[in-house]
Parts: structure tokens; C-alpha cells; sequence
């Protein structure tokens, strides 16, 4: 795969959470991270609404009914479905309901007919013409699921990127409901799902980048 500009993976669940746990003390405590990154850590407030801070590879944030992880660092990808995996058998009867696996990229292109092209192949915009002047792709959202997998519901996100000019943003985005595991109730069915889908993702996600590009005019 091209080298993104920009990218990063992130992991958020639904569910019912106590943000004043999740601090660095505690995951150091429970040797989730190292003493040091606990220490060093930028914390920007640990309330009982809300808990957010980073450490030198992730950022995470935790509301009452929604945690999110995530890394800009591609190599520290599968620690953080380990680090989550870890959090759920620490914390087995949290209440998760729905699991989301994310990555997203931010592309450069040459120039910006290479953009509008992507877009006129994405979206015509001959049936847009007569309606409205200039018409032009600004965010589409498809959904289906991966081939050959038993996986969850996906949606791959792609809009002009508004880090990298001209550029291409891409997110990919897999959800799994607990309603279809065999043990749903709490945080007991996470770690399994991490386990079986987590690589897959990821992989997938670059052929999802690697197949959009090469629809780019060069």
C-alpha cells in the first residue's frame, strides 16, 4: 500500500462505563502500561463524565456510554487490541453492546483533476447537472461486508481530505453487536472478537486504500 500522509486505528465500544477508572494510574497499576508511561502521561481531565488522556502511542477517551482508544502509529496497531483486550477481562461485567474497529488515511494526490476524478467515477454527476450548478462529491458512505467473512456490519467513508491538499480521506469502519456472540452479556465476548477480527481489518482497510487509489488518475 502507498504511504498515507496521515493515518491512524482506533477501537470504540458502547456500552456503560465509569470514566473515573480509567486513568493512567490505574492501567499501570494493573501493568497495562509501563510505570513511566503512566507518569508521563497528559491527562486533560479524568471526571466522572468524562475521562481523556494520552500517552506517547494512544489517546483515550471515555464517556459514560462510549470508550475510545486510538493510535497515529501503525506499529503500536496490535498492542492497542491488546491493551482494550486486557481492559475487558480486568473489567468482564462492563456492559458493552456494540464494538467498533476503525482505520483511516489521509492520501495525497498529484493534483486536483486527479480528485475530481475519483469523484466522477465514485459519483456522476451527470444526474446532479440539472439541479444544481457545480455539483460535486464531498463525503459518500457505502456499506456491505468484507468478502468470504462472517464478520460485521462495514462502511468505508471517502471525502476530499481536509489535512492533505489536494487529498483523499478514507475511513474504514466495522461494527459488531453483542446480540450475536453466544456470551453477550458484559465485556466477556471483546476480547474474542479482537482476536478473530482485529488483523483482519486492518489488512482489509489497505486493500480498500490500495483499490480507491488506483481508480485515481495518475
Amino acid at each position: 500500500m502507498r504511504t498515507p500522509e496521515s493515518e491512524d486505528a482506533s477501537i470504540v465500544m458502547l456500552g456503560s462505563f465509569n470514566p473515573t477508572i480509567f486513568q493512567p494510574r490505574w492501567l499501570g497499576a494493573q501493568q497495562l502500561i509501563r510505570p513511566e508511561e503512566a507518569e508521563n502521561a497528559k491527562i486533560t481531565t479524568i471526571q466522572a463524565e468524562l475521562a481523556d488522556f494520552s500517552t506517547e502511542w494512544f489517546h483515550l477517551q471515555v464517556l459514560q456510554n462510549r470508550f475510545q482508544i486510538l493510535s497515529e502509529d501503525p506499529r503500536q496497531y496490535a498492542p492497542l487490541r491488546d491493551l482494550v483486550g486486557a481492559i475487558c477481562a480486568i473489567l468482564p461485567h462492563t456492559p458493552i453492546t456494540a464494538l467498533g474497529l476503525n482505520r483511516k488515511f489521509h492520501f495525497s494526490v498529484r493534483s486536483r483533476d486527479n480528485w475530481h476524478g475519483l469523484g466522477h467515477l465514485l459519483a456522476p454527476k451527470e444526474p446532479w447537472n440539472a439541479i444544481i450548478d457545480a455539483p460535486g462529491l464531498l463525503s459518500m458512505v457505502m456499506q456491505g461486508r468484507r468478502k468470504e467473512t462472517d464478520g460485521g456490519n462495514l462502511r468505508v467513508v471517502v471525502g476530499p481530505s481536509q489535512k492533505v491538499d489536494p487529498g483523499v480521506f478514507m475511513q474504514i469502519n466495522e461494527e459488531f453487536l453483542a446480540s450475536k456472540y453466544p456470551q453477550p452479556e458484559g465485556a466477556q465476548w471483546i476480547a474474542g472478537c479482537l482476536s478473530e477480527h482485529w488483523d483482519g481489518v486492518m489488512a482489509f482497510s489497505e486493500v480498500v486504500a490500495e483499490h480507491l487509489l488506483g481508480l485515481v488518475r495518475n
